[in-house]
């Protein structure tokens, strides 16, 4: 195995430490989970590098726990793990674009697979010990606000620009279309990056998924000033959004029923596309019922049917 460099064993550090028990992990059991501890020389050595982990978890803010252990266990010490409480997001908290923007490049420098390994790799080793269960609130640690569409930096480049860009669109239930607009603003609405652009002098909505081919520059720049009309505009996606509301029904502990953050049977959920939505629940098969709307229901029924019929 690769060595790790601190931050991935921080990084794992911090995924063994949130899955703990309340009991929390010895010294020793973190250890045995993060490898990067086992390149140590030798005790004296792994214990200042653990020393010199928890006083960086804690300068950045991470409530790190330490339960005294009685009288029964003597030879373990110190018990450790996360307050989970701690790595919730704030109700009353928000990011203005310029915030956001700035954790869209830190999601970017830490969303590789070296860190993703090193924790899937501690984590199951924990699990194996029967220390942990799997765990939804590691969530907390994925970085969600990444666009992982190739029309993102081009777009993000045209808006700070304003350059004009033309792309090809796939319409809901329809072919690719050529789309010439000039860029205003991208926002995460509902798991989905929306690009809110001027066309023909009216406010349009696009969704990423739908982008089908590179987005170019036609050379031309535009001026648009009218703040008033942005909010307006996405106000009525937000209002739009929310009224779409589909109702799904997923079985216990399957991959679905983590995906969605299902506590019941049932999950509702707010969506901009119903195709969109339709396909992205094909994946999990059998795994999700659609209990409404009724057209979602059929849509993805018929794309069960064509599966079967394509692998007949």
């Amino acid at each position: 195995m690769a060595s790790q460099t601190p931050a991935e064993r921080l990084f794992t550090l911090t995924c063994c430490l949130l899955a703990a028990p309340r009991i929390g992990l010895s010294k020793q059991d973190i250890f045995n989970s993060v490898a990067g501890y086992s390149e140590a020389n030798n005790d004296e050595a792994r214990d200042k590098m653990f020393e010199r982990d928890k006083s960086e978890l804690r300068n950045a803010g991470v409530h790190l726990e330490v339960i005294q252990i009685d009288e029964f266990e003597p030879e373990v010490g110190s018990r450790y793990l996360i307050s989970k409480g701690s790595f919730e997001w704030p109700a009353d908290f928000k990011l203005s674009a310029e915030q956001i923007g700035l954790a869209e490049l830190a999601a970017r420098a830490w969303n590789n697979q070296q860190f993703a390994a090193s924790a899937r790799t501690a984590l199951a080793r924990l699990k194996s010990r029967g220390m942990v269960e799997v765990n939804r609130e590691l969530s907390f640690l994925s970085p969600r606000l990444l666009a992982k569409h190739s029309a993102f930096e081009p777009l993000a480049q045209a808006i700070a620009e304003s350059r004009t860009v033309i792309f090809e669109y796939r319409v809901p239930d329809g072919d690719a279309e050529a789309r010439e607009v000039n860029p205003l603003k991208l926002r995460l609405i509902e798991g989905e990056w929306v690009l809110l652009a001027e066309r023909q002098s009216t406010l349009k909505n696009y969704l990423l998924r739908r982008i089908t081919s590179k987005v170019r520059e036609t050379g031309a720049t535009f001026s648009f000033s009218n703040l008033e009309l942005i909010k307006e505009a996405e106000a009525e996606l937000v209002r739009f959004t929310q009224s779409n509301r589909a109702v799904i029904h997923v079985d216990e502990d399957s991959e679905a029923w983590w995906h969605f953050g299902a506590e019941s049977g049932e999950v509702e959920i707010n969506y901009m596309d119903e195709s969109l939505l339709a396909e992205d629940l094909l994946e999990y098969g059998s795994e999700v019922k659609v209990v409404s709307p009724a057209s979602l229901a059929q849509r993805v029924r018929n794309g069960l049917e064509r599966v079967a019929r394509i692998h007949a």
